[in-house]
């Protein structure tokens, strides 16, 4: 652990070069989701609502397993980032096999899912599930080769990849819904769209070899805690859309509903934050001053979406929905505002336990996610906080467990880094 004296200022030409490459990463990353934003737009404009509601409950098997892509690009970033010496390449090219078998394995079990999901989902065409599977390997192997190169601090070709993963799902999703509004052309310009941006890293990534079985077995081992420590991150921070829905009336929930929409854009804000970050955290485990930069960052964002929301709240409402539906939800878009940055404080602390190899990270986010469903219980289900008063608290007591679990997860990464003696 860094001790408690000034560090000495920073160099001016690696700083450059830092700001440099977090704008890059910050603008691929912003085209990214603007596109995949582009592309729902399309869906809610060319698609009926009964289709419409169907290519969202996909996108949201999509986020689901996408987990996995998460976990082997964690992995492969924290260990490219702390190796030294000679194997680099073999390390990247275990990483490339294990993305493989990865992807392979889960386009399986997507297919062996088809009937569960048309069953569970409501959806007649076989055809729109099964193009899930390929999606998803797609994506699977991206998290593989985004992990090699942000581990190596290759900034403008992770950007490239970034880029293209949102530009592919826009010219090509979108596209499709264009020529033929329907399911199956949605999910099968998705697949296209998802294998653009795995063609792309292959490129940049061609020529690896070297790895051994062991390490592409370590690689695995890993990235499974890696994808189960994400996994209950991400049930917490969606965990609450279900508790609205269970504990609000219909129209409570739908406000809550559209309020997430501001609360999930300032989660996804300052992700090019963490990955800009985490080589770094995962190269000096314990190091309170990079991770409370890191914070400070993640948090300045957040207050400047705060203060954006307490000015401009109309736009805001327009934005996420109209006037004429979500008017009453303006003076409380700040609130969602702020529960999305708590959530991304969290996020960037989660990735800091993966990047210093926590292990019980995982069971305290999924003892703050039992915490967080009794006290919703409590609060909604006793009907103490009704109406609007029960979507803001909530966005509150979300806000609360968040910053909470942030709280006690780096006090730990602290004290985990104390026990490790210095060399």
């Amino acid at each position: 652990m860094t001790s408690g004296t000034t560090p000495a200022p920073e160099p001016q030409a690696p700083r450059r070069s830092f700001l440099r490459s977090a704008t890059v990463v910050a603008v691929a990353m912003a085209i990214m989701n603007v596109a995949a934003y582009g592309f729902t737009l399309i869906g809610s404009r060319r698609l009926l609502p009964e289709q419409f509601g169907a290519i969202t409950a996909l996108l949201g098997l999509l986020l689901i397993g996408n987990v996995a892509s998460l976990g082997l690009q964690a992995t492969g970033a924290r260990r490219l980032a702390t190796h030294t010496g000679d194997g680099a390449a073999a390390l990247g090219d275990a990483m490339l096999k294990a993305g493989r078998r990865s992807a392979l394995g889960l386009t399986v079990l997507c297919l062996l899912l088809t009937p569960v999901f048309m069953w569970l989902l409501h959806i007649d065409s076989i055809v729109a599930i099964v193009l899930l599977a390929p999606t998803l390997g797609g994506l699977t192997l991206m998290g593989s080769q985004l992990g090699v190169l942000q581990g190596s601090h290759r900034w403008t070709e992770l950007a490239a990849v970034y880029a293209s993963g949102g530009i592919g799902r826009l010219v090509l999703g979108g596209g499709a819904l264009l020529i033929h509004p329907s399911l199956d052309w949605a999910m099968a310009g998705l697949a296209l769209g998802a294998a653009v941006p795995a063609a792309l890293g292959q490129f940049f990534l061609r020529g690896s070899t070297g790895s051994t079985r062991q390490e592409i077995k370590e690689v695995l081992r890993e990235t499974v805690h890696g994808t189960h420590t994400l996994l209950a991150f991400f049930a917490l921070a969606n965990a609450d859309v279900l508790f609205a829905r269970a504990l609000l009336d219909e129209k409570d929930s739908g406000y809550y509903a559209a309020g997430l929409i501001v609360a999930k854009a300032c989660l996804f804000l300052p992700q090019f934050v963490i990955v800009l970050v985490f080589p770094s955290l995962a190269n000096s485990p314990g190091d309170t001053v990079r991770l409370r930069r890191a914070i400070l960052a993640v948090a300045g964002l957040g207050v400047c979406a705060v203060v954006g929301t307490l000015i401009l709240p109309g736009i805001v409402v327009e934005v996420i929905g109209g006037k004429a539906n979500y008017a009453p939800l303006g003076p409380s878009t700040w609130l969602f505002a702020v529960a999305g940055s708590a959530y991304a404080v969290l996020q960037l602390v989660v990735y800091a336990a993966i990047a210093q190899q926590e292990k019980r990270a995982a069971l305290g986010i999924w003892l703050g996610l039992v915490v967080l469903a009794v006290a919703a219980g409590i609060i909604l289900g006793t009907g103490t906080a009704t109406g609007l008063d029960g979507v803001k608290v909530l966005a509150a007591t979300t806000s609360t467990c968040a910053l909470l679990l942030s709280a006690g997860l780096a006090a730990g990464l602290r004290r985990q880094a104390a026990e490790v003696p210095q060399a």
